[in-house]
């Protein structure tokens, strides 16, 4: 369990497969940034990634554990990201509570997760 930044709920050490899309491009097509979890809670989470995303914005992203062969569609907001090492960045991401997503498995998934 991690304690710094900001999020006072448990949080698992899960290295989970993290697609944000961003803003469609001008043929219509998103734009994917894909990344690797550093940690995951009920509510959000720390992601690492090879580019940049911009901040307080909210954008749809797809949560993949290959290993549980399992997938969520949630809506996140870009709560904060910085430099971290070898070109890439730190993103903290905070999950919503939105009809139509997944938010309601990924919250079992994370309680399911903490009992194991």
């Amino acid at each position: 369990m991690n304690n710094n930044d900001q999020r006072q709920e448990y949080r698992l050490d899960n290295q989970l497969t993290v697609i944000i899309e961003l803003d469609s491009s001008d043929a219509g097509e998103p734009t994917l940034v894909v990344s690797k979890s550093l940690d995951i809670s009920a509510n959000g989470l720390r992601a690492i990634a090879h580019e940049a995303v911009a901040t307080d914005i909210i954008l749809r992203c797809c949560i993949r554990d290959e290993k549980h062969d399992r997938q969520f569609l949630l809506v996140s907001e870009v709560k904060w990201c910085r430099p971290h090492s070898d070109g890439d960045y730190l993103i903290g991401l905070s999950l919503f509570d939105s009809d139509g997503t997944d938010i309601v498995k990924w919250k079992e998934y994370i309680a399911q997760s903490c009992a194991d």
